[in-house]
């Protein structure tokens, strides 16, 4: 009873809050459309008794649900991402837990008597364990006017996994992995192939260790607790991107359920404008994936690995540094390499993957960046190794000595620029961004610069699927992210996310008509639409407007939601 009062109070705020009800809004807790508990009891039976309902992660630290060992277990795994990954509650990153970047709903380390609310999370959660799981979802939000989120590990930094008032449907636990020694469909450019068909639910790391027993690849993303679901909607970059691609220029085939609730399979051949949306469109827009089969590789037989550092006291001999480390970038990834990259007051890092050259033959590819750097007295050391196991060397990479608990639970925003092929024949132009920017958030974030680009990612056709076509043009991918602490008044992380929004401008400013990885960008993105999606988002609306009229599916800086008002609840 008390937890059911506690429910009452916090859906009359959030009614106040969101706004009263119209022909043109979500139903909402508190309005006389919302379903009564009979429903909502006939929708739990119907989904074998796996409607939960939610709350904050740091509930059990606060009166009136105060549990000594239960808080104590939050605080100890508060920033494990494995944990945070497996709660239907709360978020990777606790960022959009708050409701419009109101006063923190639930903080961990406030007092007992300090206030505890959903925030921004949903208020029912359908824990799926199948197809039909989540058909009944739908369907049930659809009949009732609802708000629909959809969640898998929680990963997303724009907050459209999560939505206040909203009826989540929780992918994690479809997690089944199929393995195809030649992948047979009806679209015949897909068959022939080795695949894996992994359902929405399935982390990297899962994906990876299963690929690993038939000594294949597949284009995945780098945190091991990232699900496949999310990263594919959003294209999908890898350290081995350069060599076959993004995600979605391997997706062969999806499983989705429709707004409508109709399950179908999509390809080249069937539904093909959804199947092109799917690869790039953007995630939570279509439907709920069900599951995805990518085109998987030979594992390499040898795989190089580099671990750049260098560090200098002068600033001169710093940007000249820099410029060479711009300049070889082009030669450094035809030479095989793909990878990520860190600037920060006078050092620069590096940690760049080859698979196609053993270390002596990779060494000699970075050889005349190391030697420069040398040449001008900068202390720096490479360490080079090699590996004849690419998920041996993942695990190196991903979970050094064995930790593979990723740290999450922060809260930080981010923005970022995908930077055309071009510009790297400007280094100093490029070099002097990558320090203003650094100096601009010193102190409060960083940029983290990524390899992904180039190589067989510039060689598809921009138009064959929906991922912005400035990836084929492009050949880093640079994210900037600021951080700030959970108990940051509001003045203060508005402040935060409007400096990483204006420290992107050194980026924009220089790159004209590119745009951004959606899956690592910012919510106040400047024309968001052409950032995101290119060319390409006019004809995203129209299908966005054949299969889903009432928008059914929406999301922050999504297809389509630029016809919502800011919350998201009501057509303009």
């Amino acid at each position: 009873m008390r937890l059911l009062l506690a429910c009452v109070a916090w859906f009359a705020l959030l009614h106040s809050i969101l706004g009263a009800p119209h022909s043109r809004c979500r139903c909402l807790p508190g309005d006389p459309c919302w379903p009564s508990a009979d429903e909502w009891n006939q929708l739990n039976a119907s989904i074998g008794n796996n409607l939960l309902i939610s709350f904050p992660l740091a509930q059990p630290c606060h009166d009136p649900h105060y549990n000594e060992q239960e808080c104590a277990f939050v605080h100890q795994n508060w920033q494990n991402g494995v944990w945070r990954t497996n709660q239907p509650y709360g978020l990777f990153q606790t960022t959009f837990e708050v409701l419009n970047n109101e006063t923190w709903s639930c903080q961990l380390n406030a007092t007992r008597s300090s206030e505890c609310t959903l925030g921004n999370l949903p208020v029912y959660i359908v824990n799926a364990s199948s197809t039909d799981d989540i058909q009944k979802a739908v369907i049930f939000a659809a009949d009732h006017n609802l708000r629909l989120s959809i969640k898998n590990t929680g990963h997303d930094y724009l907050g459209r996994n999560s939505a206040a008032g909203s009826l989540s449907i929780w992918t994690h636990r479809l997690n089944q992995i199929e393995l195809f020694d030649n992948f047979v469909t009806n679209d015949p450019s897909a068959n022939g192939s080795t695949a894996v068909t992994v359902q929405s639910g399935v982390q990297m790391a899962q994906l990876y260790k299963a690929v690993a027993t038939k000594n294949w690849v597949v284009v995945g993303g780098a945190a091991n607790t990232v699900g496949v679901g999310g990263y594919v909607g959003g294209g999908g970059h890898s350290a081995i991107s350069p060599n076959y691609g993004l995600a979605v220029d391997n997706a062969l085939e999806f499983t989705l359920v429709l707004p409508s609730g109709e399950v179908i399979v999509t390809n080249g051949v069937q539904y093909t404008d959804i199947f092109w949306a799917l690869r790039g469109g953007g995630a939570s827009t279509w439907g709920v994936v069900i599951d995805v089969t990518f085109r998987t590789y030979p594992g390499p037989s040898v795989l190089s690995y580099a671990e750049f550092g260098a560090y200098t006291t002068n600033t001169t001999l710093y940007k000249m540094m820099l410029e060479k480390f711009v300049d070889a970038q082009p030669a450094i990834s035809e030479g095989g390499f793909g990878g990520y990259w860190y600037n920060s007051n006078n050092t620069l890092w590096f940690l760049y993957a080859n698979l196609n050259a053993n270390k002596t033959e990779a060494s000699k590819v970075l050889e005349p960046f190391i030697n420069y750097t040398a040449s001008i007295g900068v202390e720096n050391q490479l360490n080079m190794s090699e590996y004849n196991n690419w998920n041996q060397w993942y695990l190196d990479f991903a979970c050094p000595g064995g930790d593979c608990g990723s740290v999450s639970g922060g809260s930080a925003y981010l923005s970022s620029r995908l930077i055309p092929r071009e510009n790297f024949e400007r280094p100093g132009e490029l070099a002097d961004a990558l320090i203003n920017a650094y100096n601009a958030i010193s102190g409060t974030g960083g940029t983290i610069g990524h390899l992904v680009a180039g190589g067989e990612v510039s060689k598809k056709d921009p138009d064959s699927v929906a991922v912005n076509p400035a990836w084929r043009k492009a050949l880093w991918h640079i994210v900037i992210s600021v951080g700030y602490e959970d108990n940051a008044p509001p003045a203060e992380r508005e402040r935060q996310h409007r400096l990483t929004t204006k420290t992107n401008d050194f980026f924009r400013d220089i790159t004209p008509g590119s745009g951004c990885y959606m899956n690592e960008a910012d919510i106040y993105e400047p024309d968001w639409q052409q950032a995101f999606f290119g060319s390409h988002y006019d004809r995203l609306v129209e299908i966005k407007r054949d299969i889903d009229p009432d928008h059914l599916f929406i999301c922050r800086n999504c297809v389509g939601s630029e016809e919502w008002d800011e919350s998201l609840n009501c057509r303009k």
